[in-house]
Parts: structure tokens; C-alpha cells; sequence
């Protein structure tokens, strides 16, 4: 994986977790950090993230599988042929993109009608 690659999958995984934290756990108390996006040694971005401790957890464990995908085209976690999520962590990501795909999706549409 390169590093362009890298940061917009990253940007992508962070903005479907900030989501779904915001509309699923919006009565659990939220946490501020900030993930530092890095390939070979070089900082590339920083992503600020206000989410709940659960979503945290779900997202640091994300990035990090992310990050040593040894695929040199990562195709999707659905379609991998060497599955690296756990069991549990690939249940909760599998909700919370599909909950977010489809937001997304309904927002862009939305957006096209309205104008």
C-alpha cells in the first residue's frame, strides 16, 4: 500500500467511525485524541477525533490493521483472501460501515436533489 493510498483510506475509516459515534453513542461521554498517520517512519497527517471510548478502540485497532495490510492493491476486508480483523472487531466494523455507508450515500444523494 502506498502512502496516498494509506491516508485516504484513513480519512475514510475515521470518518465513518466519527459518524457513527455521533448518531449511535450520542449519550455516551466522549473522548478528544488525535491519531497521528504515519508510513515508513514519515509523518504524514494528523486526524482529531472526539469519539467514545468504544469507537477509540475500534478505530486505533483499525488504523493499525490498516497500516500492515500487506497487500500491495488492499482489496476490501469483505473480499480479502487473508482476513486480518478478529472475529468481534470485524462484527463491529462491519455495522458501523454499513451504517455509515449508507448515510454517506443518502447524504450525497440528497445533495444532488437539492440543488
Amino acid at each position: 500500500m502506498n502512502k496516498e493510498k494509506l491516508v485516504t483510506d484513513t480519512q475514510t475509516l475515521h470518518r465513518f467511525i466519527q459518524l457513527h459515534c455521533d448518531k449511535k453513542h450520542q449519550d455516551v461521554p466522549k473522548k478528544k485524541g488525535i491519531l497521528e498517520v504515519s508510513f515508513q517512519e514519515e509523518d504524514l497527517c494528523s486526524l482529531p477525533y472526539h469519539v467514545c471510548e468504544e469507537c477509540e478502540t475500534l478505530f486505533i485497532y483499525a488504523y493499525g490493521r490498516l497500516k500492515n495490510c500487506p497487500h500491495e492493491h488492499k482489496p476490501s476486508c469483505r473480499k480479502c483472501p487473508d482476513p486480518c480483523y478478529e472475529k468481534p472487531m470485524w462484527t463491529k466494523m462491519a455495522k458501523v460501515m454499513s451504517y455509515s455507508g449508507m448515510h454517506l450515500g443518502l447524504t450525497k444523494i440528497r445533495k444532488l436533489f437539492s440543488k
